[in-house]
């Protein structure tokens, strides 16, 4: 008759009942997290792109508004014309997406709507075009002037194409740039962002929390 068997005890088993063991356990999760910590790198502002300079027109209220009203804070560009069917509308829904979103932001933060068909866009027909996207007057100003100063501020001043509404036979066919542009506090270009880009809205909010955390 033969002596019955007996299962040998696993290695695993055998270290675990080792004090050693558990401390070496120990010691390779927190080395693995610090290299995680250490791999993670905190994300920096984004750079500069050029200074806008001064600027002084008309906003919808019909009072004057430009640079000396956004001084201190950051602020948020954008393109449009009021008879336009095609990506204005779109543009103008982003930005009201982005006003609703940066409601705790409005002490550090302007929104800037600049009218590329100037002549037609007169302040009162910019003040109802701007009831249409619930915009509020206080944080949304939407701009209209002399066509020259008007192109002198989104040209040069922000690197964005702006055709003439003088030269076009439609309001259709004017053309004119599709990214918002940030500025900083200092009134320096921090990013151009793609209207029709899905995530537009979560990156333009990602880097301006950045910048005003900067001037902070």
């Amino acid at each position: 008759m033969s002596a019955p068997s007996h299962q040998e005890p696993s290695v695993l088993a055998m270290l675990a009942k080792r004090p050693l063991f558990w401390v070496a356990i120990i010691g390779i999760l927190g080395a693995s997290s610090l290299l995680r910590v250490l791999a993670y790198k905190t994300p920096e502002p984004p750079p500069q792109f050029g200074l806008v300079p001064d600027f002084a027109l008309t906003a919808e209220s019909g009072e004057p508004y430009g640079s000396k009203d956004l001084q201190g804070r950051a602020w948020v560009a954008n393109f449009i014309f009021t008879r336009c069917k095609t990506v204005c509308p779109v543009f103008s829904s982003k930005m009201a997406l982005l006003q609703g979103r940066t409601k705790d932001m409005t002490e550090h933060l302007q929104l800037v709507s600049f009218s590329v068909d100037p002549d037609y866009d007169t302040p009162d027909v910019l003040a109802e075009y701007s009831q249409q996207f619930g915009a509020d007057p206080s944080f949304w100003r939407f701009l209209t002037g002399p066509t020259d100063q008007v192109r002198a501020v989104v040209m040069d001043g922000m690197k964005m194409f702006m055709g003439d509404a003088s030269q076009v036979e439609s309001p259709e066919a004017l053309m004119h740039g599709s990214h918002f542009v940030l500025m900083d506090s200092d009134m320096n270009i921090r990013g151009f962002y793609e209207v029709d880009e899905e995530e537009t809205v979560d990156k333009l909010l990602r880097d301006l929390q950045l910048i005003i955390e900067e001037s902070n």
